[in-house]
Formats: C-alpha cells, sequence, structure tokens
C-alpha cells in the first residue's frame, strides 16, 4: 500500500493566516514596543535577543497563544535539553537572513563571474510555554524579573528631539494628519487636540515613514489614491514602520482611524501570503533611515529578507 508524502509546511502561509486571525479579532500585533515591555524576545539557552523581524513574529504568536513566556529555542536545542514539546503545541517560525553566492557565466562574455543573492532560512523555534522539563535534568532557565533586562525607554523629550532629527517640513494645526509626496511635507493636527503628547508623537512618527517613501529617499509607490489597495499598502508599510521606531523609542504606536485600513489588509493578505513580510522589509528599512538619521543605531543582524 502506497502511503502519500504530506506536503511541507508553509511557512509563509502559516504566519499569514495567525496575522488575520489577530486582525479578525481587531487586534493589530505591531502597535505595542514589545521590546522595551518584555525585555526582548530571545533564545532561553543563549540568550540571543531578536532583531529584525523576529521580535514581531514571537509577538505575533504570543498574542495567538498566550505565552507568558518571551523565551523560545529551536527544536534541535529543545530535543537536546531532554524538554518534550506539549502535545498541540504551535511552533513559531522565525526567518535568519542572510547572503549567499554561486559562479555562473556571463551572458554577454562567456567569463564566469560570482554572483552574490540574498537567502533566507525559517527556523522553527518554541515557546518555553509549549515544553516540559518534568523529566529531564536540565530545567527551563527562569523568566527575568519584572525590570532585569527590560531596555530602558527613552525620555519623550528624547523622542521630539528624534522627530526634529528628520528635518522634515511639517505644518502644524488642521484636523487631519497627512503626507504630501507631491510636496514632501507633513501636516499634523497641533498637539494640543491630541489624548496625549505620545499620541501626538506616534501620528508624526507614522506620517515620518511615509515621508521616507519620497524619490530622494526610500522611492517608494506612492501615486495610489485614497482608499486603494496601492494606499492601503503604503499605509500597512508607516503602520510597521512607526512600529519598529515606537518599538526603539519605548512608545505605543497605535491610530484608532487606521481601524478603515483592516479590511484592505486582510484582502491583501488573504490573495497575497507574502504581503505581510513584503510590507515588513520596506517598513524596515524605513525604520533604519529615520532611526540612522536621529543617531540611534539601525538593525543590522536578522535582516528582513526580500519576500519574492
Amino acid at each position: 500500500m502506497s502511503t502519500r508524502k504530506q506536503a511541507p509546511l508553509d511557512k509563509f502561509e502559516e504566519v499569514t493566516s495567525r496575522i488575520i486571525a489577530l486582525l479578525e479579532q481587531g487586534t493589530k500585533p505591531w502597535v505595542k514596543p514589545w521590546s522595551v515591555e518584555s525585555g526582548g524576545f530571545r533564545n532561553a539557552l543563549t540568550g540571543h535577543v531578536y532583531s529584525g523581524c523576529n521580535p514581531l513574529l514571537c509577538a505575533i504568536d504570543s498574542l495567538m497563544f498566550g505565552y507568558s513566556s518571551q523565551q523560545f529555542v529551536g527544536a534541535a536545542q529543545a530535543k537536546q535539553q531532554g524538554w518534550k514539546i506539549r502535545k498541540g503545541s504551535k511552533s513559531t517560525w522565525l526567518l535568519w537572513a542572510g547572503t549567499g553566492s554561486k559562479t555562473e557565466a556571463d551572458p554577454d562574455t562567456g567569463e564566469e563571474v560570482r554572483r552574490f543573492y540574498s537567502a533566507a532560512k525559517w527556523l522553527q523555534t518554541f515557546n518555553l510555554d509549549c515544553l516540559d522539563d518534568s523529566e529531564s535534568s536540565h530545567k527551563k532557565p527562569p523568566e527575568s524579573s519584572e525590570s532585569e533586562g527590560k531596555p530602558t525607554p527613552l525620555p519623550i523629550s528624547a523622542v521630539g528631539q528624534f522627530i526634529e532629527s528628520q528635518k522634515a517640513q511639517i505644518t502644524i494645526g488642521g484636523c487631519e494628519a497627512f503626507y504630501s509626496p507631491s510636496l514632501d511635507r507633513l501636516a499634523v493636527p497641533d498637539p494640543a487636540v491630541f489624548s496625549s503628547i505620545e499620541a501626538y508623537y506616534a501620528t508624526v512618527i507614522h506620517e515620518l515613514s511615509h515621508w521616507t517613501g519620497h524619490p530622494s529617499r526610500l522611492d517608494r509607490d506612492q501615486s495610489g489614491s485614497f482608499a486603494s489597495a496601492s494606499y492601503a499598502f503604503e499605509e500597512l508599510i508607516a503602520e510597521l514602520g512607526a512600529a519598529f521606531c515606537g518599538d526603539r523609542l519605548g512608545i505605543e504606536t497605535d491610530l484608532e482611524n487606521h481601524a478603515s485600513y483592516l479590511d484592505h489588509w486582510l484582502e491583501r493578505l488573504r490573495s497575497d501570503k507574502k504581503a505581510f513580510f513584503k510590507a515588513a522589509s520596506q517598513a524596515r528599512k524605513a525604520a533604519d533611515l529615520l532611526l540612522v538619521n536621529a543617531g540611534l543605531q539601525a538593525s543590522q543582524a536578522e535582516p528582513i529578507p526580500q519576500a519574492a
């Protein structure tokens, strides 16, 4: 009797389905500063703090499955420690991105040339909540105390300096916040109309994320009309870019009026399993540009690969 080989799990589809489930509940998993709140999602054995897109992937699964731990280990690492995976536990898939090379003939000259390309690899990990160490001599490490290991948020005055360092043209006043690509100018309401200075700063950082897409900077397509699919996708890039900055600065970046984009995001995610990763890749570049402009360190490890 022949057995049919099970198709390999499509990790992009798996992660995207979890994001869709959270968005359908009205939860945007990227709005809180996950590193500042948790001390950083990290490997329980090596202490390596995840960077790039991986903290966000950990946050998605932590929200989805209600994890209390911020620590993860690879499947092979858990086996080496003698820890058993609890029945029904789900893998958290993290992305390692690097570069590779291959030698091939140049189509014009026929000469052998070495070409470099970006490479991505999925890593299967499990949250410590998914693991049982009762039969192992190696016990799971404890969680950090409430303050231990947590990065210190920047003072709110430093967030204002972060914004000023961008040297962007900002018009204060009116009742709407927006970025005009044709004028290369931001407009935001007066800070007094916001519920807090943090809410005002979050709005400005969101618009600055759009500002990075200007042809003189990262040159993203910002030609979509309001409420179009391409416009909503640019809004997702700006939301994620602001979230990456907010995580570094220690402020939340949720914008209440962006609930109107949920349906557009859901439609895009359902039709393209790599859409979130495409947006996250562009958002990471946007955040890095803003951070560098402010004299802060950009992300250097585990970059988000371009999802073709």
